[in-house]
């Protein structure tokens, strides 16, 4: 008799179906033939945020056998993957960070048993994308109040944040290693714009 499954397990294993894009995104094929997927424009300008560690997405692709080794192994369940509709990326790993961000503890690294993640030992290298802070809608940039939760939760502060009048951020581009806990934390939660300070990345959804 097979032992039950545990709690983390359930969460990796739901997250293939639902989790991420289901109901949130909305993420779907343009129709019958197609063979990219239909990825809505907002999450294409923010580009693909993969867990740290990960590898040039050529190469990634080749190497994820898509075993969620690295999920199990993620302290936060931070990690989730692309729904088939993805086209290549599917049931690949994803962060999304306004929801759950990475807290770099690098067990996904470790945990990958094809190289797709590489290990790493500092968490000032994980090159996952680059915060930007959007000066119109932060309440210490717009001056409609002071907050600072950016900074606070940093795990590299007063280096890949620093601060300026009323706690104003400033993401300094060369050591931001967009692990995502800023947008995560803050409390701006716009319906059309999301938050004040979002999380980018070069790679494409493909």
């Amino acid at each position: 008799m097979s032992e039950p499954l545990t709690r983390r397990q359930l969460l990796v294993q739901g997250s293939v179906a639902a989790a991420g894009f289901a109901g949130l995104l909305g993420l779907m094929r343009c129709g019958e033939g197609e063979s990219a997927p239909c990825v809505p424009p907002d999450l294409a300008r923010r580009g693909l945020l993969r867990p740290p560690g990960a590898v040039e997405e050529r190469e990634f692709l080749a190497r994820c056998i898509r075993c969620q080794r690295c999920a199990e192994a993620c302290e936060t369940d931070a990690i989730r993957f692309a729904p088939r509709a993805a086209g290549r990326t599917s049931h690949t790993p994803y962060i999304l960070a306004e929801i759950s961000a990475c807290d770099l503890c690098l067990a996904c690294g470790k945990a990958c048993p094809t190289g797709a993640l590489q290990p790493l030992s500092n968490m000032a290298d994980a090159r996952m994308g680059t915060a930007v802070v959007d000066k119109r809608l932060c309440v210490s940039h717009n001056g409609t109040g002071v907050c600072g939760a950016c900074f606070t939760i940093c795990p590299l502060k007063g280096k890949a944040i620093t601060q300026g009048a009323h706690n104003a951020p400033t993401v300094n581009d060369e050591l931001c290693v967009g692990c995502g806990l800023c947008e995560e934390a803050c409390i701006v939660k716009d319906r059309k714009d999301g938050r004040a300070i979002r999380v980018r990345s070069a790679r494409a959804w493909s």
